[in-house]
């Protein structure tokens, strides 16, 4: 296989500019190696390898800190030589006009300010504000075509938008060579410009004006690689991973690509948004780690570069645990058949793998999206926290978000990144480091309604592309999380802020007037569908996130009457488990316990308020006054283990406790 020589995308815009005559801010991805005709360099490389062959006749490169640099040691005398050529020029008119003028002879006043400035003007190492003045000078004449690399333009100044005089003198001067850099009029660069480069990895760091309405500069950004780069990559250097050297390079047919070709396709699509130095990291782990590089372990060799693990828990799970899903969740969240099923058909889709949108080896969306909607108090984030057990065997994988806490505009930038000088900057954002620091996760975005429609966009690249990126560069992927956002959309009346008007109807203010029973799930399912589509498309014109919802959005039952002994059982078991673990203790709880329940949550309204009324109840007439029993009765609770007591509640909702002989 003949491997076509490619360059970074980027440098086409850069050199359509230079022939433009203009000057060049080159902004982003500054640091990362780039390509140039097959190679990788380094930035400074490359701007120094490309003036020298346009034949430039001087380049250089300054930066605060080391001042002037040169590509080798004659072009930097080359400079010093011009420089004293400009300072006498500039200053000679004004001595011949000292003797005309019957003035004694003295000094040639260039040499006297030469003398003056001493070796710092010609030194290498010098301030910005002499630099820039000494540059200037330079620019302007046209006796040697001149390309000038101004690096870490973002340091200049402490804060773009508030500086004193000693940094804005420096600007103004850079500012003023990109307006005075003359145009060469003989020679190969014929029509070019003495060139000025600015180099900055932060473009909010440079303040607006220096760029804002000025003609002769323009900016290009530095990209990240494409998806050809990331292919050239491995076909520069794929022999060079562990086992890369097996990979044929040539098809056995002549006309269908190459293992070495497959392989960089699939590397390609798995990398987006990588960096030159991230690809280099990786062959570094393939080798370290000896991981090969041949088709199906290419995922797993990117997945472990940014989660840190080989194993992926949702492939680990084992067809048993898988099969008998619907079975422990239904005991979790009693009532929601339906919410199970979409959850389960989850877990078999990421345990299999195959997927629409797995593409060429690439799979960066969440392993699930689900839009939990429906009554309060009903299971939503149970059955969320249920799944993280299942999976992960403890709730630990689980991170809950309270979203009304983002009802601001500028609360957006929680979830990724503060800006520079805000509160949090250094902490970075909350959901980007939680995904950081656990990649393989249960994500619930409670009661998302509340959130400011602002915040919402944040998560439309999310849903799309699987990343995000914060305040300091760090992506957080999501391709290992399930993402679940719960909602009470449709739930309550809908009202007018201002007005108080009525907007939309809720399903619960019909549910209390005419009860439970007469709602069928059909028209549950319908009522809080619609309500959600009505939200996201009239009332916060948000219909791009809904659309990414898809067939995603799972509607919660309400709470029916039948199941009510069942979640009562539910916290029962919890509280039987609770006695018998702390103390030995054995509890056995009457038949009573259950029918006062299920009495109290007939009467009124009460269904409307779910399984969390359920508990409610139950730690009001069960768990308190049992803990206020035992302790009473008891001095040593010690003395509880192997204890076995009965319990049951009066028909006024008194407990009763009864010791059961042990003989």
């Amino acid at each position: 296989m003949t491997i076509s020589l490619i360059s970074t995308r980027w440098i086409r815009e850069f050199e359509k500019q230079l022939q433009r005559r203009r000057h060049i801010l080159l902004y982003g991805n500054i640091h990362d190696p780039l390509i140039w005709r097959g190679n990788y360099l380094s930035i400074h490389d490359f701007l120094s390898a490309y003036f020298q062959d346009l034949e430039f006749d001087l380049s250089l490169c300054y930066d605060r800190i080391d001042g002037f640099s040169f590509p080798n040691p004659d072009l930097e005398q080359r400079f010093h030589d011009l420089a004293q050529q400009q300072l006498q020029r500039r200053h000679s008119p004004a001595a011949a006009s000292l003797v005309a003028n019957g003035a004694p002879p003295r000094a040639n006043p260039g040499a006297v300010l030469q003398q003056r400035l001493g070796n710092a003007a010609l030194q290498n190492r010098l301030p910005p504000e002499e630099a820039f003045a000494q540059l200037r000078t330079l620019v302007k004449q046209t006796d040697q075509s001149l390309a000038a690399v101004i690096d870490l333009a973002d340091m200049l100044t402490a804060d773009p938008d508030r500086y004193g005089q000693e940094e804005r003198n420096p600007l103004i001067l850079l500012q003023r060579c990109t307006l005075e850099a003359s145009i060469l009029r003989d020679g190969p660069l014929q029509g070019y410009r003495n060139t000025i480069v600015v180099l900055a990895s932060d473009l909010k760091r440079v303040p607006v004006w220096f760029y804002t309405h000025n003609p002769y500069l323009t900016l290009v950004q530095v990209t990240s690689p494409n998806k050809a780069e990331r292919q050239y990559f491995i076909q520069r250097f794929g022999s060079n991973f562990y086992g890369g050297q097996d990979l044929q390079s040539h098809s056995p047919d002549g006309t269908s690509l190459s293992q070495l070709d497959q392989v960089a396709e699939e590397f390609a699509e798995l990398t987006d948004g990588f960096q030159t130095m991230d690809l280099e990291a990786l062959r570094l782990r393939s080798v370290q780690q000896r991981l090969p590089l041949n088709r199906r372990p290419v995922m797993r060799l990117v997945d472990f570069y940014k989660f840190g693990q080989l194993e992926e828990p949702f492939e680990q799970l084992s067809r048993e645990k898988v099969s008998g899903a619907t079975g422990e969740l239904s005991q979790a969240v009693i009532g929601q058949p339906r919410a199970i099923a979409a959850v389960t058909d989850m877990l078999m889709t990421a345990k299999v793998g195959i997927s629409l949108n797995h593409v060429n080896g690439r799979n960066s969306k969440p392993k699930g999206i689900f839009f939990f909607v429906g009554p309060t108090g009903v299971g939503k984030t149970e059955l969320a926290k249920s799944l993280s057990r299942l999976i992960f065997g403890d709730v630990s994988a689980f991170a809950r978000f309270d979203m009304s806490e983002y009802k601001e505009e500028h609360s957006a930038e929680k979830l990724a990144w503060s800006p520079p000088g805000f509160v949090g900057y250094e902490e970075g954002g909350q959901l980007t480091n939680r995904v950081l620091e656990r990649p393989y996760s249960i994500l619930l975005f409670d009661e998302i309604e509340k959130a400011h429609p602002r915040v919402l966009d944040k998560f439309l690249q999310i849903l799309e592309d699987g990343r995000l990126t914060d305040g300091k560069g760090r992506t957080a992927y999501f391709n290992q999380t399930v993402i679940i956002f719960t909602s009470n959309i449709g739930a309550s009346d809908l009202t007018d802020s201002q007005t108080g008007a009525l907007l939309r109807s809720g399903i619960m203010t019909q549910v209390q007037q005419q009860g439970t029973e007469l709602f069928s799930y059909e028209q549950v399912n319908q009522h809080f569908r619609e309500g959600v589509r009505w939200y996201f498309s009239s009332r916060i014109g948000r219909a791009e996130l809904l659309n990414r919802f898809g067939d995603n959005i799972v509607v919660f039952d309400l709470l029916r009457s039948q199941f009510v002994s069942q979640i009562g059982h539910k916290f029962l078991g919890q509280l039987r488990n609770s006695a018998a673990q702390k103390y030995g203790l054995m509890l056995q709880f009457e038949g009573s316990v259950m029918r006062v329940l299920t009495a109290q949550m007939q009467e009124g309204d009460n269904l409307l308020f779910g399984g969390r009324l359920v508990k409610t109840l139950l730690e009001s007439w069960v768990e308190r006054p049992l803990n206020r029993w035992l302790f009473e009765e008891y001095g040593n609770l010690s003395g509880l283990r192997d204890c076995h007591l009965r319990v049951g509640l009066t028909d006024d909702g008194e407990l009763r406790v009864v010791r059961e002989s042990q003989g």
